[in-house]
């Protein structure tokens, strides 16, 4: 359900399901290059990265929730419920990594969780229903049996968008645990699991909506 808000645009205002597949979208990055919280980059006169990127899941899910930093929420809580809204945690990792961790604790402490996380950056606002649906329906009975499904675009592995098992992050939490220097690398961390995760190869006609957007040049 969508609610208007003064500037316009519109909210997305859910009640989540325990069957929907959980979609964490990560916003906590400090948006450098781009001068401005990418959240909120306009595209057109009536929409912005999070708008548009909601609009788009909304039609796969309701348990859709918003990785970020706390000086972040009050911006993000008029588009979005604040119980929606995850907090980065005091871990011992940082960019990415944290947030996808903290969204684990979060829906874990909360009885939210299912076989899986189906994990976005903010700045992918174009990416198509298909791309999305792809990863969805290849993880359909396999979740307990593989780590996580990611794709390899032209570029190598793509860790940003994907699914991880709650299985693969709990044992990656159990890890923080053991002494030593921790790999912040989620690239690194995937390509060592075991088993093997699922690499699907993006297909070349969707590389140009699967792009993120880190300055204002690439819009």
């Amino acid at each position: 359900m969508w609610m208007e808000v003064p500037n316009g645009h519109k909210a997305a205002w859910m009640i989540p399901t325990t069957t929907d597949p959980i979609f964490v979208l990560l916003a906590g990055g400090q948006s450098v290059r781009m001068g401005e919280d990418k959240g909120f980059v306009p595209i057109g006169p009536d929409s912005h990265f999070l708008s548009h990127i909601l609009k788009t899941l909304n039609k796969f899910s309701t348990s859709l929730y918003v990785s970020l930093r706390k000086e972040q929420v009050d911006s993000y809580s008029k588009y979005i419920q604040k119980p929606s809204l995850i907090l980065d945690k005091e871990l011992t990792v940082e960019g990415p990594l944290k947030g996808i961790l903290s969204s684990y604790i979060y829906l874990k402490d909360n009885n939210l969780l299912n076989d899986f996380i189906f994990v976005l950056p903010i700045d992918i606002p174009f990416i198509e229903e298909k791309t999305i649906q792809r990863l969805l329906d290849t993880i359909k009975g396999r979740s307990r049996s593989i780590p996580g499904i990611f794709y390899e675009s032209n570029t190598g592995l793509e860790p940003l968008c994907g699914i991880y098992t709650t299985q693969t992050l709990s044992q990656w939490m159990a890890s923080l645990s053991i002494p030593g220097k921790q790999e912040f690398s989620l690239q690194k961390r995937i390509k060592i699991l075991e088993p093997k995760p699922l690499f699907i190869k993006l297909p070349d006609e969707e590389e140009s909506s699967f792009r993120n957007i880190n300055s204002k040049n690439d819009l």
